[in-house]
Parts: structure tokens; C-alpha cells; sequence
């Protein structure tokens, strides 16, 4: 078990090309600009091979207003011949005694196993959100598809409704804007302000960041400095939206767009995930207004599909004003605390977690 230095590059690269031969999204992991360049990777090795990996991406954590030193836990691998074993633990095991704050995002069931079982604390399932836009490719793509996620009645009930899929599809439809019809009855808007689309992240991130620090009882907080480490070598992948007044900016979100093909779940669906939102929690008409063009974004692109996970009960609330609807979450939130820092008795619904935290947004 050994930290990661420069000697051992070449075993590196040669477990990276083993364990992730179709991206390069998790090469890089905990090598992201300059501060990230020195964050730990615990290797396993066997010999002068690589057989198991776990990097981390440095952060930092608010709670309730004080800042303090974390690190997302990303790229958990272990070759397939030595899986099953005690080599994804004992690299947890190390990272615990390497970090002070451990966060991981994960959608895995192992995955979540090895860390409960090594001590990390299971915060829960992140609630996920999706509003349909084109009902007619939705019900097309799970007619085909919704009955390998479902069994017995409910997979019987799927394949009958599919046989009519355009009555199912004019339904969703007219539910889906009979939400947002009801929804907007309590839009608020934000007078005087104004949402641009921009491409890079300026002080008013910081000041946003400060102003709001101590507003939410935990989220990595995201000054100029974080944004651009995690989103702007890669910003031609998203879509930022900034609410301002004047120059002062009120609040953004991030958007990021995709278009599936022919793949076994989401078949050619277009799908828009809003990752990332930041937004002074005592100002709810700043929410509604970023929801708003968000929404409106995703039909200029033609989206068929809209999704956001979001832990934060405000933020939920809000977009079920926006006619998404709840649906059964995938991604698990855990974190490990050797400084007894992050009260344990902190509800998942108190902390800001999205998709845009850790590389969660990886598959969307």
C-alpha cells in the first residue's frame, strides 16, 4: 500500500489503460490543476503493478459558515482478478488515515458496502428530479426499455401501457403541463434582474460563495477559484446560466446537455442534468427565476428529458413547483470525519449535494 509519487507514473498509467480503456475521465482523477496535482492516491500494489486505486480531489467544506479542508474519494478500482477481496478496503482503510474529511459520491451498491464497512457514515440516497418536455420520445424510449427495470406486476402493467404508448404519451404531456401550469401560479420573479449565459467564473463567484457561506448547514463551497478547477478546463461541456442585477450576480446554475445513442437504457433520448446551483436560500425568487431559464435552455436545445439530483429539501421543493416530479434516487452520499467536525446527527436534506459535486455528473 503505497501513496502515489512520480516513480510510479508508468504502473499508473499502465492499471489506468486496464481499469478505464473506453475514457480517460478517471486518468486524471485528483490531477486537476495545481492544488489537485498533490492530492493523495493511494495505490495497492502487487509487485511493480498497480492492482488497486483510490484518488481524491481536494475541497472545501462549509458548515453552517465555517470553512475547513475535505476531499472528495473518487476512482475507487480494483482490477477484476483480485476483486472480492481485502484490497478495496485496506485502500479506504489508508485514505481514512490519510484525510481528515473523506465525502464520497456513489452510485454502486459495492462500492457504498467497502466504505460503510471501513466506517464511513451513509448520509442516503440523493432525491432525483426529471420533467418530461418531449412526452411522446420519452414513453417511445422506456416502451422499449421500462420493463427491464421492473418485475413482476409492474413489468405485466408496463408492457400493456406500451402497446398504447401515444395515448400514454398524451397523458404524460398534458400531467407534465398541467404541473407547470399549476407551478407557475407561484413562480416569483426578481425585479430588475436579468439571466445571461457566461463562460468563465469572475470575483462575484467568491462574493456569492461569501454571502451565502453560512446559509446552508453543508456544501463544499464554491468560490471562483473551486469553479474554475472543476469546471473550466472542461466548459464547453456545460451551460452556465448566471442571474444578475446589474453586476451583482444573484445566483447561477450549470447545465449540462447530452445526447444518447442507441444506448441500452436511455436509448437516443436527449437528456439535460442541471448539476450545479448556487443560490442565497433566503431569496427563493432567485430559484424560480434560474429553474426558469434552465427549463427554457433545455427546450431551446430541444431536451426531451430534464434531471437534477439534489439533497437540499429547498431546492426540492422548488423544483416540484417547476413540474419535476420525484423519482427513485441512484446516487449515495457518505462521508468519514476523523476531527469530529460534521455533526453526525445532520440530515442528508440539510446538506447542498448535486450531481456537479465529485465527478458525479460523469454519466449525465
Amino acid at each position: 500500500m503505497r501513496l502515489y509519487e512520480p516513480g510510479l507514473a508508468q504502473a499508473c498509467e499502465r492499471f489506468t489503460r486496464r481499469a478505464w480503456p473506453k475514457t480517460n475521465d478517471h486518468a486524471g482523477a485528483g490531477e486537476n490543476g495545481d492544488a489537485e496535482a498533490l492530492a493523495p492516491r493511494v495505490l495497492f500494489l502487487k509487485g511493480d503493478e498497480v492492482i488497486g486505486h483510490i484518488a481524491t480531489v481536494p475541497v472545501r467544506l462549509a458548515l453552517a459558515g465555517r470553512v475547513v479542508n475535505a476531499s472528495w474519494a473518487v476512482g475507487l478500482m480494483v482490477l477484476p482478478e483480485h476483486r472480492n477481496g481485502p484490497v478495496a478496503p485496506l485502500l479506504v482503510k489508508k485514505l481514512n488515515q490519510t484525510v481528515e474529511i473523506g465525502l464520497t459520491l456513489h452510485v454502486e451498491e459495492a462500492a457504498l458496502r467497502i466504505f460503510k464497512g471501513v466506517g464511513w457514515r451513509h448520509l442516503g440516497v440523493i432525491p432525483q428530479y426529471i420533467r418530461v418536455l418531449n412526452a411522446r420520445a420519452f414513453v417511445r424510449t422506456f416502451a422499449r426499455r421500462g420493463d427491464k427495470f421492473l418485475s413482476g406486476r409492474s413489468a405485466r402493467l408496463w408492457r400493456a401501457l406500451t402497446r398504447v404508448s401515444g395515448a400514454v404519451a398524451a397523458l404524460v404531456s398534458v400531467a407534465f403541463s398541467g404541473l407547470a401550469l399549476v407551478g407557475a401560479l407561484r413562480h416569483q420573479i426578481v425585479p430588475g434582474a436579468t439571466v445571461v449565459e457566461e463562460h468563465g467564473f469572475d470575483a462575484s463567484y467568491t462574493r456569492l460563495a461569501e454571502r451565502t457561506k453560512g446559509k446552508f448547514a453543508a456544501w463544499v463551497w464554491r468560490d471562483a477559484p473551486y469553479l474554475m478547477a472543476r469546471y473550466g478546463r472542461r466548459m464547453g461541456a456545460y451551460r452556465l446560466l448566471a442571474c444578475r442585477r446589474q453586476t451583482r450576480l444573484l445566483g447561477y446554475c450549470i447545465v449540462k446537455l447530452r445526447q444518447f445513442q442507441n444506448d441500452p437504457r436511455m436509448g437516443d433520448i436527449r437528456m439535460g442534468t442541471i448539476v450545479d446551483c448556487v443560490f442565497d436560500p433566503e431569496a427563493p425568487q432567485v430559484l424560480d427565476t434560474l429553474l426558469q431559464s434552465a427549463v427554457a435552455l433545455c427546450r431551446r436545445e430541444a431536451v426531451d428529458v430534464v434531471f437534477c439530483s439534489a439533497s437540499l429539501r429547498g431546492l426540492g421543493q422548488c423544483l416540484r413547483r417547476h413540474a419535476f416530479i420525484s423519482t427513485p434516487g441512484t446516487l449515495h452520499a457518505a462521508y468519514h470525519d476523523r476531527t469530529g467536525t460534521i455533526r453526525e446527527d445532520l440530515p442528508l436534506e440539510s446538506w447542498h449535494l448535486m450531481r456537479g459535486d465529485s465527478d458525479a455528473d460523469a454519466n449525465c
